[in-house]
């Protein structure tokens, strides 16, 4: 009986230390569509955003969501061979004087975007969705292979008991790059 309550203990702080990762962001709705000669690349984080990182926006803190993107050639009897791998930045930081979000998106380490607003709504769509990020040229698919998209957010570090940093991202979501002609299956909801 004195050894079952230790157990019990390690147990529930486990669980409890465990529980985050289980109700923890997703990334959904990802696809790879044909947009004239390159496949481009949309999804939604969902549950990103939480209540403590809007507080740190809301501080001025700077903020960013980092896209992974890479694709993929299946092969049947090795390893499927990574073809390209990108990188999407999303930034926000929070004027507090202003009231305004500055808003920032890098592809890959270059600038693509930069926006300021001061609208709440228009800051989370932006740091939760990418709508045709382009992602790899037509013309180095061949047509008789098979190929992927695989994604994956990363929102940074969350801290458990105040004391061990913890890695708070998404899994990885699988999309087929459809043949020329096709449409995209949507992942998730």
């Amino acid at each position: 009986m004195n050894v079952t309550r230790p157990l019990l203990a390690v147990g529930l702080i486990s669980g409890l230390s465990l529980a985050p990762a289980f109700a923890g962001p997703a990334l959904t709705h990802l696809t790879a569509a044909l947009d004239g000669d390159t496949y481009q690349a949309s999804c939604l984080l969902e549950g990103g955003l939480t209540s403590e990182v809007e507080e740190e926006i809301a501080a001025g803190l700077p903020t960013t969501i980092e896209y992974r993107l890479n694709v993929y050639r299946h092969r049947s009897a090795f390893l499927d061979q990574l073809l390209l791998n990108r990188r999407v930045e999303c930034t926000v930081r929070y004027d507090t004087l202003t009231q305004q979000y500055t808003l920032t998106r890098r592809l890959d380490d270059d600038l693509q975007e930069t926006r300021v607003t001061a609208d709440p709504a228009a800051m989370r769509e932006f740091m939760t969705s990418l709508h045709g990020v382009p992602v790899i040229k037509m013309v180095t698919l061949n047509p008789n292979e098979e190929y992927y998209l695989k994604a994956k957010s990363n929102l940074g570090l969350i801290w458990r008991f105040y004391v061990i940093p913890w890695p708070m991202d998404t899994d990885w979501e699988r999309v087929p790059i459809p043949p020329l002609g096709e449409k995209s299956a949507a992942t998730g909801p």
